[in-house]
């Protein structure tokens, strides 16, 4: 980011890209912050809850947008949102 000269809320719409694709149901993106935790923005199309897996890890937000912090490093914290999604991630509550 600094080699680009980039701000905090150039990164906010790149979860967003991944979601556009066509067969992807779920985006995440991780973004290191300075204390060495990662946040995580989580993306669904609507089949998948978001919500319960960033409140399962101290975070919150809506059924298809939400976000949580975690501990790094980057390859902990991608495994363990990966797990929590093959553990069976709630469906998106009717709306």
């Amino acid at each position: 980011m600094e080699k680009a000269e980039a701000k905090e809320e150039d990164c906010e719409g790149l979860v967003n890209y991944a979601l556009s694709i066509g067969d992807v149901e779920v985006a995440m993106f991780f973004r290191e912050q300075p204390d060495g935790r990662y946040r995580i923005s989580l993306r669904s199309k609507g089949q998948v809850n978001v919500a319960a897996i960033a409140e399962s890890f101290g975070g919150g937000g809506h059924a298809c947008a939400s976000g949580c912090s975690l501990d790094g490093p980057l390859t902990v914290a991608v495994n363990r949102v990966l797990a929590r999604f093959h553990q069976g991630a709630p469906p998106t509550p009717n709306l």
